[in-house]
């Protein structure tokens, strides 16, 4: 019963008493606040709840595989729905989470820019580049919610 009131605890942290704990860990309800008074008395009890706490926190600690996991399981489960135009914003989160796509934002319209003044502002976004040098692609969100997508042969952003 101990260990079923710790568990309890544990996972509805935040969501229960301790009296609900020792209710549904099996301690009787009229006597289940004594209970769970001298429960949390208990070293050992005290112990076991950091220890157990401590493993549960861990094991949902946000990390950076944790995340692109996750967002991989939810775009493959739309591709298998057949969602594939939903996909892509997950898509898109895996490709920044691993520093394959970088934003960059430009006031104005791509087209309306000289071939000099596009060159320009390509050395100005160079350094924003992730570290992988087969990553040639570059993301280019535009006013007006206009977005272009330019993909850079190999080495061209070093070689301009």
């Amino acid at each position: 019963m101990q260990r079923r009131f710790c568990e309890y605890l544990i996972m509805n942290e935040g969501r229960t008493t301790r009296t609900e704990a020792a209710i549904h860990a099996g301690y009787s309800p009229k006597s289940a606040r004594q209970e769970a008074a001298g429960l949390m008395q208990n070293p050992k009890i005290l112990r076991y709840l950091q220890h157990r706490s401590n493993e549960v926190n861990r094991a949902f600690t946000v990390t950076k595989n944790n995340y692109v996991r996750r967002q991989q399981i939810l775009s493959q489960k739309l591709v298998d729905e057949g969602k594939t135009e939903k996909a892509v914003g997950f898509e898109n989160l895996i490709g920044k989470a691993t520093g394959q796509f970088v934003d960059i934002h430009l006031h104005g319209k791509i087209s309306d820019m000289t071939n000099e003044e596009k060159l320009e502002e390509i050395k100005r976004i160079e350094v924003h580049q992730s570290n992988n040098p087969m990553d040639t692609s570059l993301r280019v969100v535009l006013k007006q919610n206009r977005e272009e997508n330019l993909i850079l042969p190999p080495g061209y952003i070093r070689d301009y």
